[in-house]
């Protein structure tokens, strides 16, 4: 099974207010390829997305829905956490629900991410860790980020990432299994509607052919564009 762990499409990844009120977003995109742990889950067929994004307070929830309309495949995720702020460092815990109805499978995730933010030349770093009850494995990935407002209505976000699996993909191997380079843009429409897109590439690190997991841990390029309105 694969799981949406993924810097495009996670739910743990929530903008927190400061202020005690509700506040979030929703989007939909359409992703040429799903890009999982560093694997090519979908075997090169597309991913739609759809996903409700919401924090009141330093709490925050989700839910995200994925299909493919290529092959018999959907995910959902149920999202709960909290986020706490010390200074230029945000750190959030959460929980994921995961269902898999083609499948008739489940599974429970619990993550942390460390946000620094305001590093030299306005980079953010960023750690995000969450481990699969279902695997009894965990799976770590490490980004560097920037972005360049180039206008009032047009930014671009520039990362670099890397992935490290230590049993979350149970039958691929431990260690460092991708890296990564993302370049994302994102336009003001009129309202609070925004239309953004983004190429990704992913290069895959001592991927072993004798193991089944590591089938799909292949170098890609994937990209994807959406839509989405903040409330």
């Amino acid at each position: 099974m694969a799981s949406a762990n993924v810097p495009e499409s996670s739910p743990l990844h929530v903008h927190q207010p400061e202020e005690q009120i509700l506040e979030g977003h929703a989007y939909t995109s359409l992703e040429s390829r799903y890009l999982s742990e560093g694997r090519d889950a979908l075997d090169g067929d597309s991913l739609w997305v759809n996903s409700v994004e919401m924090a009141y307070g330093k709490f925050f929830g989700g839910i995200w829905y994925g299909s493919s309309p290529d092959q018999d495949y959907d995910e959902l995720q149920l999202s709960l956490g909290y986020a706490e702020s010390i200074g230029d460092l945000e750190i959030a815990v959460g929980y994921t629900r995961f269902e898999f109805p083609f499948e008739s499978a489940h599974d429970n995730e619990a993550g942390t991410t460390l946000t620094w933010s305001n590093l030299p030349m306005g980079c953010a770093l960023s750690a995000d860790a969450y481990y699969s009850f279902e695997a009894d494995g965990y799976f770590v990935e490490l980004a560097l980020g920037h972005e360049f407002e180039l206008s009032d209505s047009f930014s671009v976000v520039a990362a670099g990432f890397m992935g490290i699996n230590q049993g979350y993909v149970s039958d691929g191997h431990d260690g460092a299994n991708n890296v990564g380079l993302r370049l994302e843009g994102t336009v003001a429409l009129s309202g609070n509607w925004f239309f953004f897109s983004h190429m990704t590439y992913s290069w895959a690190i001592d991927a072993n052919p004798a193991l089944e997991g590591d089938a799909q841990l292949i170098n890609f390029l994937h990209g994807g564009l959406g839509l989405m309105w903040e409330f």
